[in-house]
């Protein structure tokens, strides 16, 4: 996993701190705190000093594999009911895929093979690189999963979730903390970082998996389950805003949704499913090209799903 010469620290980075976050750091750092009164700015230069002795961000970034997502021939039954059926599907590092079809149609399932949640009937999954089967451990820490109805430990606050994930990622304590005030900010969950996960709503239930996630170091492999249900339109804004940055640095997402115009912005081409099967794949381009009489990703999905409503 990623050490700390993985992380490029700007002074703009460790400046979001709060006042004790920024105490909580330098004692991280081992930083001699013996004057009684202790200016913000001293600190600060203290800090970025020992962040340039150590040398963090000078070391390489790590990259994702090509493809950074490979399915191969899944299926899953649960008895006699076929859920998905001889899937193929690749996401390369840079791409956002979106996974789109009516309920029921395997979504969710597939995106829970691919997290290792449920193990598949036939067929392989790999995480960059990662065999799910055979090297699940190493492939789940590579994978960060927002599932359709967030779930967490209701006894931990906000602030010891997002630090024991960051442990569970192998993030380094000093860089954690400056990880979490970014997204904190970004996620506007400020105020909530010493409530118990088990009073939140949902959709402040799922900010915090986000920033649960995003405490590790970039490029990322995602799987979104409806990421931008149960957000106010401020957090799905944000959310869109960082998955196109996310994309074009590098990371592979993988997205199902009920919400075409979202998934319309930001995929870069599509996969319908249909009562677990695919129905059609492609850029936008392509699917309109194949489905002459669509004029939009909408009457693309309805004419391969059952078709348009008269």
């Amino acid at each position: 996993m990623a050490g700390a010469d993985q992380y490029l620290i700007e002074r703009a980075d460790v400046s979001r701190l709060k006042s004790d976050e920024l105490l909580r750091l330098a004692r991280v750092l081992r930083i001699p705190l013996a004057k009684r009164a202790i200016q913000r700015s001293w600190l600060l230069d203290e800090v970025m000093l020992e962040f340039n002795r150590r040398g963090t961000g000078k070391g390489p970034v790590a990259k994702l594999q090509s493809p950074a997502i490979q399915i191969q021939g899944l299926e899953k039954r649960f008895g006699s009911k076929v859920a998905v059926r001889n899937l193929d599907l690749n996401v390369d590092p840079g791409e956002i895929v979106g996974i789109v079809g009516p309920n029921g149609a395997g979504k969710t399932t597939t995106l829970r093979i691919l997290t290792g949640i449920i193990k598949p009937t036939l067929g392989t999954v790999k995480v960059n690189g990662y065999n799910m089967s055979s090297e699940a451990i190493k492939a789940k820490r590579c994978i960060g999963y927002i599932p359709e109805k967030p779930t967490c430990y209701p006894s931990l606050t906000v602030r010891e979730y997002i630090m024991f994930m960051a442990r569970i990622y192998n993030v380094p304590t000093e860089i954690a903390l400056i990880r979490m005030r970014e997204f904190v900010d970004m996620f506007q969950l400020d105020e909530l970082l010493d409530t118990y996960i088990g009073t939140l709503s949902k959709g402040n239930l799922q900010r915090v998996l986000l920033v649960g996630i995003f405490v590790r170091p970039p490029p990322y492999v995602l799987a979104f389950d409806e990421p931008i249900y149960g957000l106010d339109p401020r957090g799905a804004w944000n959310l869109k805003a960082l998955m196109k940055k996310l994309r074009n640095d590098g990371s592979a997402i993988l997205m199902s949704t009920h919400m075409l115009g979202v998934a319309s912005e930001l995929c870069s081409r599509f996969v319908i499913m249909n009562e677990g099967e695919v129905v059609g794949r492609g850029t936008l381009e392509a699917l309109l090209e194949y489905n002459k009489d669509a004029r939009n990703l909408e009457e693309v999905f309805l004419g391969l799903t059952g078709g348009i409503p008269r």
